[in-house]
C-alpha cells in the first residue's frame, strides 16, 4: 500500500495545526530518508503499525522501531530513518505545522527528535483513514475537518505516548484510564479506594498515587464529579424527587447529596432544576 497525499496551504490562516502532506506506506521497503538540518520546515510524525525499521535519535543513536512505536522530528531538525528491507514498516506519517501547547511538540522542539511508544492504535487508524478520505479528492470544504482530525490525533498522542524507556509508565496510565471509565459508567455503585484499586491490581496506596497523577484529582473526587454529572442530567431531564435522584446516583442521604451539590455548583439541586429543567431551557 502506498498512500501519499499533498494538500494545498489552507485558505484560513488561524488553524492551530495543519498538514502539508501525509500518507501510509505498507510493504514499501524503499521508505528511507536522510535530511540535513534546515531541509524540512514542518514537523515529521511517523507512527509504526507493523514491520520494523529505525530512526536516528537526538543523540545520534540508531534506534530500532516496531509496531506501537514512532518518532516526531522537529521543524528544521536533522532526520534519518528507514524501513527494514526484509520486514517493511506499515507506517502512517504526517508532515505538519502546529502552534499548540503540546507536550510531544515541546519534546521534539527541545531535542530535535522524540522517539516514543504509543497506544490507541484503533483510534489513530480511524483518524488517519478519515484524513485520507477527505483528501481524495481534496476540496476547500475539507480544510476544517482535516485540521480538526490532526488536532485530535496530536491531543491523543499527547496523552498516550511515552518515551521508549517509559513503556511501563504508558501501560500504567492506560490502566488508570480504563479504571476511570469503569467507575464513571458505574458511579452509582458503592465504591471505596480498595474496590477501585482492584480494577487495576495495584495496592490502594499505589492506585491512589497513580490515579492522582493521571487524572489530576483523587479517585473519590473523581467519583463525586461523575455522580454530580449524572445528578445534573436527571434534574434537567426528569421529574424525579431530589431524594430519588440522590439515591439513584449513589448517595445514601439526600441531605448529604444536597450539601455536596451546593458546594460544587453554587446552588441547590432544586434551584438547578429550576434553571435548567424541563421548561424549554436550552
Amino acid at each position: 500500500m502506498h498512500i501519499h497525499r499533498i494538500v494545498p496551504k489552507p485558505s484560513y490562516p488561524l488553524y492551530v495545526c495543519y498538514p502539508d502532506m501525509f500518507g501510509r506506506y505498507a510493504e514499501f521497503p524503499l521508505h528511507e530518508e536522510r535530511r540535513e538540518s534546515g531541509a524540512l520546515q514542518e514537523y515529521n510524525l511517523h507512527l509504526v503499525f507493523g514491520g520494523s525499521g529505525y530512526a536516528v535519535g537526538h543523540g545520534g543513536e540508531r534506534v530500532e522501531l516496531k509496531a506501537g512505536e514512532g518518532f516526531l522530528y522537529a521543524k528544521e531538525a536533522f532526520q534519518q530513518y528507514g524501513s527494514s528491507r526484509s520486514e517493511p514498516w506499515d507506517v502512517r506519517w504526517i508532515h505538519f505545522t502546529g502552534a499548540l501547547p503540546s507536550g510531544i511538540l515541546r519534546a521534539a522542539d527541545e531535542a530535535g527528535a522524540w522517539l516514543f511508544s504509543f497506544s490507541g492504535m484503533t483510534r489513530i487508524r480511524e483518524l488517519t483513514d478519515r484524513m485520507y478520505e477527505l483528501s481524495d479528492p481534496f476540496g476547500l470544504e475539507s480544510e476544517a475537518a482535516i485540521s480538526a482530525l490532526l488536532y485530535e490525533l496530536l491531543v491523543h498522542l499527547d496523552q498516550d505516548t511515552e518515551s521508549l524507556t517509559g513503556a511501563a509508565t504508558l501501560r500504567k496510565r492506560n490502566e488508570i484510564r480504563e479504571a476511570a471509565d469503569t467507575i464513571r459508567g458505574r458511579c452509582q455503585e458503592p465504591w471505596d479506594i480498595a474496590r477501585m484499586a482492584e480494577l487495576t491490581g495495584y495496592s490502594p496506596y499505589h492506585f491512589l498515587r497513580l490515579f492522582r497523577d493521571v487524572m489530576g484529582r483523587t479517585p473519590n473526587r473523581y467519583l463525586t464529579e461523575c455522580r454530580l454529572l449524572e445528578a445534573k442530567l436527571l434534574l434537567a431531564t426528569t421529574g424525579l424527587a431530589v431524594k430519588d435522584v440522590a439515591e439513584r446516583i449513589g448517595f445514601s442521604q439526600a441531605s448529604y447529596f444536597i450539601r455536596v451539590f451546593r458546594g460544587a455548583e453554587g446552588l441547590s439541586p432544586s434551584a438547578y432544576r429550576e434553571l435548567h429543567g424541563r421548561h424549554g431551557h436550552s
